[in-house]
């Protein structure tokens, strides 16, 4: 990590630190999510949930075994071009996201579900595509099943990589996202009545 990155490290582990009291309220609402994260005052609550503002690899610890139904994350990708939030290399990306998948197997409950947005990624300098989300894929199902897996076309995504899709035209618009959905068990909690839609 560079200079930068790393005084922002430094600053959200200060966070953390402040943050680790008894407290059960806060702002006039009572943590509605108290009985499963223990210590930490949340940044803010409301009647449906509570945000808690630090670095999620450090403040997993604090959430209790078992109390999680579902994780929904989308981490950071492995870009070529370091961004200001810290972004891993592709060489490195399943060992880093590894580095804390122990802990989401720990809080998620036994029919619970961790949902991954990921997008892709080029090969530095080459107009070829990385595989380093299907490799991260294979490393979960080391120890996750895989439920489903998603496929998100989002289309107002702009051209890139610029030189490959805009000067050269040697290839189409990057615009699709990977969706893992893993779980701890073969038969996750799930109800697909909730999000049908009327065929036209």
């Amino acid at each position: 990590l560079k200079e930068s990155n790393l005084k922002k490290q430094s600053k959200l582990n200060k966070i953390i630190e402040q943050n680790i009291v008894q407290s059960k309220s806060f702002q006039g609402f009572k943590n509605p999510v108290i009985d499963y994260v223990d210590h930490l005052t949340p940044y803010y609550t409301t009647k449906l949930g509570a945000a808690y503002h630090g670095d999620s690899g450090k403040l997993l610890k604090y959430i209790k075994s078992e109390s999680v139904q579902l994780i929904f994350t989308s981490p950071p990708y492995a870009l070529i071009k370091e961004k200001p939030y810290g972004n891993v290399l592709q060489e490195r990306y399943v060992e880093w996201f590894l580095e804390f998948s122990g802990e989401l197997m720990r809080i998620l409950k036994p029919d619970g579900s961790l949902v991954i947005d990921i997008g892709g990624a080029w090969v530095n300098g080459s107009p070829i595509k990385s595989t380093y989300q299907f490799e991260l894929l294979l490393a979960l199902t080391k120890n996750f099943y895989l439920a489903q897996d998603f496929y998100w076309w989002n289309p107002a995504r702009l051209p890139s990589p610029v030189e490959w899709v805009n000067v050269k035209r040697i290839r189409a618009k990057d615009a699709v996202d990977t969706i893992w959905w893993l779980s701890k068990s073969a038969n996750p909690k799930a109800d697909n009545r909730r999000v049908l839609r009327p065929y036209s």
